[in-house]
């Protein structure tokens, strides 16, 4: 039977309307959103524009795919660029915050007085209000790079890492402003960030995104634009030779830093550039630039050969192979130096640039003679000759020699990038290996020692921060200089080929940073071999170089830190993984089993 329900009991409040509420339409709120919206877009476009820095330089009308606005400009021949920002429409440079860390506005012109003149692929003439509003992640990237010696804020470039690096992935996925997006990835990589325990150089993963980036553009069929437009498109011969400039600039920068890590470049300009309607384009192209090209061409054919013959385990056979190909590249190399030898128009000769575009050329000509040599390290023991050592040392000494010329004039080593500090690496890498090897009574001993000296300190020069790779790596450098058990087998008897032959003409720098490991870091390394005395020295920084010579003189509140002094922090091997590029710690040791099944 249902219990009688009990009867409502009411509350007694009072609803109250508030004076502010209206009761509205949906529809006519929208509409009325639609008006608001109409009467602000007739309001900005009554507004005259005279301020010219609210543009871009390029006044023409933006294709599909051509949304870049910031003109490529070869280099001026001035070492510093005088960057004039007048103020415009009384609109003041203004400063600029990133997750909470407000910048001066003087910051980005560290970049143009200091390293612009090394990568000309930006417009000086453009504001930095400018390269704010049209290109953020651009501008970060060269407030990034002028920080890395903007002593006020020591501390600022390691600050701007993550947040600028969130910039280079996001930038991937935007559909807008391709160019701005790839110079700012290709100035990056170029000058990354500071690695540390935390932060990883993330260029040789950078690089890829580039290329492909730069293929989506069409950027290697410029004549054939509108087959990667959604409408079609008519180009100027001087817009489809900025084009041409900017996938020479990729390129070059995806091969190098490929190189740099010792992997085999799988794109080649050449597959491209010998297309008869980009062949006369190329013809335009400034020749500083072109001369990278065909450095870059030579380099990589060279590869690919190479790892065709193989180089893991050599027959004698394939040893004679190798230089015979080794002696085929290098006189493409001289015959970009000596074009008369090659039938070339001599304007094309390096000595026909201006002085400066004429010294870096040479430096380039010198590290791709380098990377040829080097490869001589891959024979036997017993096939490694006086003459491949001889060759070796001499084009190591002339690269340092370039770069110590280069280093007089402009202070260099303050602001080299990646490109050239790996290029010293394995310059140091190399004759340190000829130089004790068994034919080191064949070499100017004297003279190897003083320019690896140089190079040494050189490297540590261009730390940034300290405990960063160019702190690290002349450590390493040093300390390798002062052994006596490197280069040896376990019987005492010299050995200065090659363990590591995956890594190609970047192998000797990495064989050594992993002779350096199992000496100076590996406990199970540090015993002697029986019989033979192998007494390794544990020097000090007064003591690591070749001389007792002071180190380069820096700030002091900036000066890298006593590393050598402490054999505890040596022998801390998570600290020092930044030292080996490339190699990915220990993530195949880590349960692989159920990391491939993810």
């Amino acid at each position: 039977m249902e219990e009688p329900q009990s009867p409502q009991v009411t509350p007694g409040i009072t609803c109250v309307y508030s004076e502010p509420f209206r009761r509205t339409h949906k529809r006519k709120r929208l509409q009325e959103l639609e008006e608001e919206t109409t009467a602000l877009k007739r309001q900005l476009s009554s507004v005259p524009t005279t301020a010219h820095e609210d543009t871009l330089p390029d006044a023409r009308p933006l294709y599909p795919h051509q949304e870049e606005q910031i003109i490529l400009q070869p280099g001026p021949d001035e070492v510093t660029v005088e960057r004039q920002e007048p103020l415009v429409s009384g609109i003041p440079t203004l400063p600029r915050t990133i997750e909470g860390l407000e910048l001066a506005a003087s910051i980005i012109d560290e970049y143009f007085h200091n390293y612009h003149h090394m990568l000309p692929i930006l417009d000086p003439n453009v504001t930095t209000n400018t390269f704010y509003e049209h290109a953020p992640f651009l501008f970060w990237v060269i407030v990034s790079i002028g920080s890395r010696r903007y002593f006020r804020q020591p501390t600022l470039t390691q600050t701007l890492a993550m947040p600028v690096t969130q910039l280079a992935l996001q930038s991937l996925i935007i559909r807008t402003k391709p160019i701005e997006r790839m110079k700012g990835l290709i100035l990056l990589i170029n000058w990354p960030f500071p690695s540390g325990p935390f932060y990883r150089d993330p260029s040789f993963i950078l690089s890829g995104p580039l290329l492909h980036l730069a293929m989506q553009c069409g950027l290697y069929a410029p004549s054939f634009s509108q087959d990667f437009s959604r409408t079609y498109l008519r180009l100027s011969e001087e817009e489809s030779i900025r084009r041409a400039e900017m996938w020479a600039y990729v390129i070059i920068t995806y091969q190098r830093t490929c190189s740099s890590y010792g992997q085999a470049n799988l794109v080649s300009f050449e597959i491209y550039n010998e297309q008869p309607h980009f062949k006369s384009i190329l013809e335009k192209l400034p020749k500083t630039l072109k001369c990278q090209v065909r450095i870059s061409n030579i380099i990589t054919r060279a590869h690919k050969a190479l790892l065709d013959l193989g180089l893991l385990v050599m027959t004698l056979q394939q040893e004679r192979t190798m230089d015979a190909l080794l002696s085929g590249f290098n006189r493409d190399l001289d015959n970009l130096e000596d074009p008369l030898a090659s039938g070339e128009d001599p304007t094309e000769s390096i000595h026909h640039c201006t002085n400066r575009n004429a010294v870096w050329d040479r430096l380039y000509l010198a590290a791709a003679r380098q990377d040829l040599t080097n490869m001589h390290f891959y024979k036997s023991s017993t096939t490694l000759d006086a003459q491949a050592c001889m060759s070796i040392f001499n084009a190591t000494t002339h690269l340092l020699e370039d770069v110590r010329d280069i280093d007089r004039t402009s202070n260099i080593r303050l602001v080299s990038g990646r490109f050239l500090l790996i290029t010293v690496l394995l310059s140091l890498a190399s004759l340190a290996r000829v130089l004790k090897g068994p034919f080191a009574g064949f070499l100017d001993q004297s003279r190897g020692s003083d320019l690896y000296d140089y190079g040494s300190k050189f490297i540590r020069a261009s730390s940034t921060q300290k405990f960063d790779f160019g702190e690290k790596a002349a450590a390493a450098v040093e300390r390798i200089w002062t052994s006596k058990k490197v280069f040896r087998n376990p019987d005492g008897s010299v050995n200065i080929t090659l363990r590591l032959r995956n890594r190609l003409s970047a192998g000797p720098w990495y064989d050594v940073t992993r002779c350096w490991k199992e000496e100076f870091i590996d406990l199970d390394y540090l015993t002697s071999a029986p019989g033979v005395e192998m007494e390794t020295v544990i020097p000090s920084l007064a003591t690591a170089g070749l001389r007792t010579a002071n180190p380069p003189s820096v700030d002091p509140e900036n000066a890298p830190s006593n590393m050598a002094s402490d054999p505890l922090y040596l022998l801390d091997d998570g600290l020092w993984r930044t030292i080996e590029a490339g190699l990915n710690d220990d993530w195949d040791l880590a349960e692989p089993s159920l990391a491939w099944m993810l």
